[in-house]
C-alpha cells in the first residue's frame, strides 16, 4: 500500500501528479479566458465608441456642406466634431475644374484650379460599404456615376452644389466634395446701347464654389470654421445669340476631361443676345 501524502495524486497510469501544479494549470486557464474575455469586451466597446463617433461625424460632414452651401457673402459659421479616433484631413486637389461656354461665333474659358477636398476618416474599428451617398442622389451607387451626375448643376439636373459620399479607402472615409458648377438661366433684362432705343438680353449665371484651406489644428473636439473669403465676379461675357452652350470639364493633369457634361443654355423669345456671368465664391475651411 502507498504512503499517503498531501502533495500527490495517483494518474490512471500509476503515475504521481503535484496537487500544488494541477492547482496552478487550472488558475492560469482561469485567467487566461478571463483576460480573453476582458480583451475581446475592451474591443467591443472600442469598436462601438468609434462606430457612433463615425455615425455622429457623418452628420456633422452633411451639416458643414450644407452651411457652405448657403454661405453669402460676409457668412461665417462653425460645425463641432467630437472625435477620439480617425480625423479631419484638408486635402488638396489633384483634378482641375475648367467652364467654357460659346455659340457659333466666339467661344470663352476659364481655367477654375484645382478641387479640393474635405476628408473624414474613421477609426480603425469602423466598418461600413464601399460606397454610399450621404447628400445628393442616394440612388447613385459608385463614385464616378456620381462626379458625372453632379459635374453641372442645372434646371434639369438639379442637386446641392457640394456633394457628400462615403468610401472605403484602408478604412471608412466621408467626402465634402464642390466640385460642380451651378448654370442657372435668369430671365431676360432691358438694354440699351444709345439711351433711346431698348432691347430685351438674356441672362444666365454661373456659380462655383471654391474651397480654400485656413488654419489646421486641434483634435478630439474641435470645431471647423467655413468662411466667404471673397467673392470674384468676372466680368459679363456678351454672345448674339440665343442660345449658348456650356461645358465643364473636370479631371487631373493627364485627363483632363475624364468628367464632363454639356448643356445648351435655352434663350427666351423676342432676345437674340445672351449675356454670362461668372461668379467664383471662395471660402475658406479652418480647423481649430
Amino acid at each position: 500500500m502507498l504512503p499517503e501524502s498531501r502533495f500527490l495524486s495517483i494518474t490512471s497510469d500509476g503515475k504521481g501528479v503535484s496537487q500544488a501544479i494541477t492547482t496552478v494549470i487550472l488558475v492560469m486557464a482561469v485567467m487566461s479566458v478571463s483576460l480573453a474575455a476582458f480583451f475581446f469586451t475592451q474591443l467591443n466597446l472600442t469598436m462601438q465608441s468609434e462606430q457612433a463617433e463615425f455615425e455622429n461625424a457623418k452628420e456633422a460632414m452633411v451639416n458643414l456642406a450644407r452651411i457652405i452651401e448657403n454661405l453669402e457673402e460676409g457668412d461665417a459659421h462653425y460645425v463641432t466634431f467630437s472625435m477620439n479616433s480617425g480625423g479631419l484631413e484638408l486635402r488638396k486637389g489633384v483634378e482641375n475644374i475648367r467652364l467654357l461656354v460659346w455659340n457659333d461665333e466666339r467661344s470663352v474659358e476659364w481655367d477654375l484650379g484645382k478641387v479640393n477636398l474635405i476628408k473624414l476618416r474613421s477609426g480603425s474599428g469602423v466598418s461600413g460599404s464601399s460606397f454610399r451617398v450621404l447628400e445628393g442622389d442616394v440612388r447613385i451607387n459608385n463614385k464616378d456615376d456620381l462626379l458625372d451626375r453632379y459635374i453641372m448643376i442645372r434646371p434639369d439636373n438639379p442637386g446641392p452644389m457640394g456633394v457628400v459620399y462615403q468610401e472605403w479607402d484602408k478604412g471608412a472615409w466621408v467626402v465634402i466634395d464642390f466640385g460642380r458648377i451651378r448654370v442657372m438661366p435668369t430671365g431676360t433684362i432691358p438694354r440699351t446701347d444709345d439711351g433711346l432705343t431698348w432691347y430685351r438680353v438674356n441672362t444666365v449665371d454661373i456659380v462655383y464654389v471654391n474651397i480654400t484651406f485656413g488654419e489646421i489644428g486641434g483634435g478630439g473636439t474641435f470645431n471647423v470654421y467655413a468662411r466667404v473669403k471673397d467673392v470674384k465676379k468676372y466680368a459679363p461675357e456678351t454672345f448674339y445669340s440665343q442660345i449658348i452652350t456650356v461645358k465643364v470639364e473636370r479631371g487631373p493633369d493627364n485627363a483632363p476631361t475624364l468628367y464632363n457634361d454639356e448643356y445648351d443654355v435655352p434663350g427666351f423669345s423676342g432676345a437674340s443676345i445672351t449675356m454670362v456671368y461668372l461668379t467664383v465664391v471662395n471660402v475658406e475651411v479652418s480647423v481649430r
